[in-house]
């Protein structure tokens, strides 16, 4: 719900409708949001819903004229203390360890800074908008969501 008050609230000052100049929002999805982490089930659900959001936002911000850019940052696993504490939040679920950790190995572990970086791309290039930008180290670029096995 954060996500949707805050973009309503943004709008209102933002929209060229409302006396804005217009602007950006950018949103903060995941991997997840494009594909399963099946150890956090309500994680890629919330995930998912964040990318319909401000795909949804992006279009009727185009078609109403808010002058305003909608847009989604995808980050795979980042170094955080969120990040470290996974296999201990898995609940449930703590039997993918496993499958969770070669997901990690396949998509590699990333900074913070690199999270920053595509979020200047996202902010200084004003041709996006309705974007989910996959965020990922530069070296698997291609990575996939390997089947469970």
């Amino acid at each position: 719900m954060g996500v949707i008050r805050v973009a309503y609230v943004a709008l209102e000052h933002m929209s060229k409708q409302s006396g804005g100049r217009g602007g950006v929002i950018i949103n903060t999805s995941s991997l997840a949001g494009l594909g399963p982490l099946p150890s956090c089930p309500v994680y890629t659900a919330t995930k998912h819903a964040v990318i319909g959001f401000t795909r949804a936002m992006a279009m009727a911000s185009l078609g109403l004229d808010y002058g305003v850019r909608f847009n989604a940052l995808c980050p795979g696993f980042v170094d955080t203390h969120l990040f470290s504490n996974i296999p201990l939040r898995l609940g449930k679920f703590s039997d993918l360890k496993d499958l969770t950790l070669r997901l990690v190995h396949n998509f590699g572990i990333m900074k913070v800074g690199d999270v920053a970086q595509s979020l200047m791309e996202l902010l200084s290039d004003h041709t996006r908008t309705g974007e989910a930008l996959v965020v990922q180290p530069s070296g698997n670029k291609y990575a996939e969501f390997p089947s469970q096995a």
